[in-house]
């Protein structure tokens, strides 16, 4: 007979991550709400349901809620999961001993949670257990056996306030309405007031009282539901909405006002009208590299800046001597002033707004960037001419292109993106022999099954270059750019003068970063 199992854990769902991604990992599912708070996170045991066992050393199995691996594979932070599977994972401290979200009914136990509780009017996950069990069984089966799209298990909690951010379905329908009243007028009549009837007129109010009562379950000042970017904006405004206690989307913006929240990252304050502007999770970590790529000193033109999504990490983690920064959505260059002053960095900044493209030739942004940003989704194409011009002429400098790519088109994507590169640098007058050097491809996140997000970094550089090659190894191209893949890195180079490589970079499996290639151009 096997050894029963430990009643302070449970075998459940995990997804396995490496230890140094485990705490962002964990704060990802959270705010997806498909993290299980019930148990903690452990390190990862020997199990079949991951082919890969010798790497599996060294991971971390967070737990996730049951039926979550499918959605989990289509959030844009889903590279920093190496797989999933089931093993044995302790209770959390809240969940040893308590019995707060267990009701006894008469056909045995029921698991509730906090969202469930909140519905039936439970004010307290830690309620005695007579008052609990006098909730009539079929209104907790029917709560029970809501679809997990209008009653979800766990609610996203977003930004430093906690607001609640409902999924689009969440909470509607005529099936949660009518439970929601009965489930009110039970709790009114069990009050004492018998003769009060919900009539439907009060539906407004019932559903305010569940709000707030959700809001407060949450530790939270506020609920918004999430809504979808219009793919045809070209300034992707947000299509979130206000719930509660504000509805829609506040006639007043800017700090103080209804809709106004910040999101703290790496020490990096940013505020923004969640109902008028965009944010995207899912660059955190590209957010991070970006810092960590720019050099003290350098001068960045950030050309689709947002509420400065890559500006404010240039400047603080970065510490770029300047930033000029382009935003043609008035409500994220609002919010683009207040951050950059908020961060205590506005007198390293010039904010312009409207179309990047106009703004470099009023303002003549050419031959003065060492590293120019070009975060525009789903193509960034119409600004690499001008992110050409803005480069310096006598050390050239570096290109962050983004782009949703497919998969297995990102090897053709980087040499066609090289290959324009180089027809730009040549028609601008920045030399027949500039070097385009692509030296690394980021994958950010999953956009859709089969396509993601991915960032270039390529350099656009003088003759200087030459000195990192030899004439070994001679590429051949009928067009003006060349490409050689090396795990996972794309060098590409002008080909008019039959450009070679270095035969050491392929003995070494790696490619001339970022610090090889200033130290040349310094």
């Amino acid at each position: 007979m096997s050894d029963p199992q430990p009643r302070n854990q449970c075998e459940i769902q995990v997804a396995y991550v490496r230890k140094e991604n485990a705490k962002i990992a964990k704060t990802q599912l959270e705010k997806a709400a498909l993290l299980d708070k019930r148990f903690r996170m452990v390190p990862a045991t020997s199990t079949e349901d991951v082919d890969n066992i010798e790497e599996q050393k060294g991971w971390i199995a967070v737990p996730i809620l049951h039926g979550a691996e499918n959605q989990i594979k289509q959030e844009p932070w889903d590279v920093l999961v190496e797989g999933f599977g089931h093993q044995m994972c302790p209770y959390s401290s809240k969940m040893i001993g308590s019995r707060g979200h267990v009701v006894e009914t008469s056909s045995g136990s029921v698991d509730l949670t906090l969202i469930q509780m909140t519905i039936l009017g439970l004010e307290s996950s830690s309620l005695p257990s007579t008052a609990i069990s006098a909730l009539p069984n079929h209104l907790v089966e029917a709560v029970r056996k809501l679809n997990v799209n209008i009653c979800p298990r766990q609610l996203e909690l977003f930004g430093d306030d906690r607001t609640i951010i409902l999924p689009p379905q969440a909470f509607e329908g005529q099936e949660f309405l009518s439970i929601l009243q009965e489930a009110r007028q039970f709790q009114t009549c069990k009050a004492g007031n018998k003769t009060h009837a919900i009539e439907h007129g009060d539906l407004t109010s019932v559903r305010k009282d569940f709000w707030r009562r959700l809001a407060r379950a949450h530790n939270s000042s506020r609920i918004a539901r999430k809504g979808a970017i219009d793919p045809d904006s070209s300034i992707r405004e947000s299509g979130h909405r206000l719930v509660w206690p504000h509805v829609g989307i506040p006639d007043s913006t800017g700090p103080g006002s209804p809709s106004w929240i910040r999101v703290t990252e790496q020490g990096i304050k940013q505020s923004f009208d969640i109902t008028r502007v965009m944010f995207s999770r899912g660059n955190v970590s590209e957010k991070i590299r970006f810092g960590k790529l720019v050099k003290e000193g350098d001068v960045v033109l950030d050309m689709y800046a947002g509420i400065g999504y890559y500006t404010l990490p240039a400047l603080i983690h970065g510490r770029a001597s300047f930033v000029y920064a382009c935003e043609w959505n008035e409500h994220a260059a609002n919010a683009l002033e207040f951050n950059v002053m908020d961060n205590k960095v506005g007198d390293r900044t010039k904010i312009m707004v409207g179309d990047c493209r106009k703004l470099a030739k009023q303002h003549n942004l050419v031959n003065l960037a060492d590293r120019v940003s070009l975060g525009l989704l789903p193509s960034s194409e119409g600004g690499w001419r001008t992110a050409i011009r803005a480069l310096k002429n006598r050390c050239g400098g570096w290109l962050h292109v983004h782009g949703n790519v497919p998969v297995k088109e990102a090897e053709g994507w980087a040499l066609w993106v090289c290959r324009e590169l180089s027809n730009f640098a040549r028609e601008e007058g920045k030399g027949d022999n500039f070097i385009i050097l692509c030296s690394h491809m980021e994958r950010v996140k999953s956009f859709a099954p089969t396509i993601c997000h991915y960032v270039a970094d390529i350099f656009v550089g003088p003759p200087e270059f030459q000195s990192l090659i030899d004439n070994q190894i001679i590429l051949e191209s009928a067009t003006r750019a060349g490409i050689l893949q090396s795990d996972s890195s794309f060098f590409a180079v002008s080909c008019r003068h039959r450009t070679t490589f270095v035969r050491s970079f392929t003995r070494r499996r790696t490619l001339p970063g970022v610090d090889e290639i200033d130290n040349v151009c310094s």
